[in-house]
């Protein structure tokens, strides 16, 4: 089969995102029916910056400044947050599609070039971050980009042009992405980048590397001198700090079940096989680059929550791409590893395929807006049920109780203690709407003035989003990253009795215990216990 006509592939895929982003647009906004915790952070984040803070600088986030900055754009630009989130996934795919339709000319034949344009913009454009668990949900929507950014790279560096080559323009655009992927979320950088530059490497494509490493010392310039040195040191520093967290060093599974655990084993073995079948063949080259991008695919996915294997999506293409013509027999077997890498990403696949329609036939009366004092952001909303549900799993072996003896067989910690008060072992399941509204209000009741700044000792903390009666912690951070940061500026230390990630809690009164703050307890009620700061 030949190339794609350059023009034909465009008008395909530019069609398909109309399509899909005319489907997300047409609903008037953003509706997520989970992972409404991780939606909070964004918000946090986006608004802060809408504010005039700088990510790193103002606030701590291991994520880079290109995961809020379009979004952002939006805000600014008089959307509400729900429409602006949408508008900024359908920004991405419009900057990518050009250089899919680059990709697919240079490289592909017809067939594939179409199928991995639909895919990898289909990717950016889905609302939910993969799985087989049916839902809608815009956390994590930074790592989809990152994939799709990634599939680009990848293609351009392991397939060779079926045409005249173009040295400079693969080499900046690979430059270009990779420094993308390290302001979006640095993850996919450290994972890739050996493998890439070892491949140009071992094919003798200097220029293309040269004008690579060009092009990302132009993104880098430009980022110093808009947001000065101070800007890159400090996202240094937040790397630090989430590397060396007790609490996220890496979420989900342990990486032994990324690399052998059966849910992500078979994809490993069909990568495998397909740098043993190109070998065998004695394509040396693209066997050694593929084999160094399988420890980069299981990092980046061991680093991402949910653990979706999305490379899959480029195995095929690359199966289907290295089929050598004058080989039936190791077309063919090339073929099943396309099929089986295929099949294995299937349910994640179709999750995220029919998630812009399931989107848009959700009916409105079950959702409620998700910042109920900003009027110009309702188009943002999350389901009722789940926002209000105050459903929570609690520890029934506590003394005095008929379980006490169970808890002495499990060995169960004592309750914490800070400075006169003692939290029970108490995880939410939901309510977050809920959660922010009586923590809030009580809050105001026990006599905190306006304008106070709040620690808080749980993964949620942005109460200054649901009532402008607090503000915003200096230093703070929207997700729990390790270590206090923020405190120092804290007015008040809030330390739920009941709290949606007891670990943290944990591990942040454990902090706050050898931290030798004096804290003075000024409430202690069924919701939290309140501290005034030195």
């Amino acid at each position: 089969m030949s190339r794609p006509n350059p023009i034909v592939l465009f008008a395909i895929l530019a069609l398909f995102s109309a399509a899909i982003g005319g489907l997300l647009f047409a609903k008037g906004g953003l509706f997520v029916t989970s992972h409404e915790g991780d939606s909070y952070h964004l918000l946090d984040i986006i608004f802060r910056m809408e504010m005039g803070q700088k990510p790193h600088v103002d606030f701590v986030t291991p994520l880079g400044i290109f995961a809020f900055l379009p979004i952002v754009m939006f805000i600014q630009a008089g959307f509400g947050v729900g429409t602006a989130i949408l508008l900024s996934q359908i920004l991405v795919a419009a900057v990518l599609l050009p250089l899919l339709v680059y990709v697919g000319w240079s490289r592909m034949i017809r067939a594939v070039a179409i199928g991995f344009g639909i895919a990898t913009l289909w990717l950016v454009l889905a609302l939910t971050y993969g799985t087989a668990d049916a839902n809608l949900s815009i956390s994590m929507h930074y790592n989809r980009w990152a994939w799709a950014i990634s599939f680009i790279v990848i293609a351009l560096v392991l397939l060779p042009p079926l045409g005249r080559p173009w040295p400079i323009v693969d080499g900046l655009i690979i430059g270009v992405l990779m420094a993308t992927v390290v302001l979006l979320k640095i993850t996919y950088f450290v994972g890739l980048a050996p493998a890439v530059l070892v491949a140009l490497l071992m094919q003798k494509r200097t220029r293309t590397l040269i004008w690579a490493v060009s092009g990302g010392l132009i993104v880098a310039a430009i980022m110093m001198a808009l947001n000065g040195l101070g800007f890159w040191l400090s996202y240094v520093s937040d790397l630090l700090n989430v590397t060396g967290s007790e609490v996220r060093p890496h979420t989900g599974v342990d990486l032994s079940d990324i690399i052998a655990g059966p849910k992500y084993a078979g994809g490993l073995i069909a990568a495998l096989a397909m740098v043993y079948f190109l070998r065998k063949a004695g394509d040396q080259v693209s066997a050694v680059a593929l084999l160094l991008l399988v420890p980069g695919f299981v990092y980046i996915t061991w680093q991402n929550s949910g653990n979706d294997p999305q490379w899959l999506i480029v195995l095929v293409m690359l199966a289907l791409m290295f089929r050598p013509a004058e080989d039936a027999d190791l077309s063919r077997k090339l073929s099943g590893v396309a099929i089986a890498a295929a099949a294995l990403f299937f349910p994640s696949a179709l999750n995220l395929a029919l998630s812009p329609v399931k989107h848009y036939t959700m009916p409105e009366s079950l959702f409620e807006p998700m910042i109920p004092r900003l009027e110009a952001h309702h188009d943002m909303r999350i389901v009722t049920l789940r926002g209000n549900s105050t459903t929570a799993e609690v520890a029934l072996d506590v003394p005095g109780s008929v379980w006490e003896p169970y808890g002495e067989i499990i060995d169960r910690p004592a309750p914490l203690e800070l400075a006169g008060a003692t939290f029970p072992h108490c995880e939410i399941m939901a309510g977050t709407a809920a959660y922010f509204k009586e923590h809030g209000d009580a809050m105001k009741a026990a006599g905190v003035p306006a304008g106070s700044q709040i620690f808080t000792t749980d993964i949620l903390a942005a109460f200054w989003l649901f009532d402008d009666h607090f503000a915003p912690l200096k230093q703070g951070a929207p997700w729990y990253y390790g270590e206090l940061t923020g405190i120092e500026n804290a007015d008040y230390v809030l330390v739920p009795k009941c709290t949606f990630v007891s670990r943290v809690r944990g591990i942040m009164i454990g902090e706050l215990n050898d931290s030798g703050i004096a804290l003075s307890l000024v409430a202690d009620n069924e919701l939290f216990a309140l501290y005034k700061t030195p």
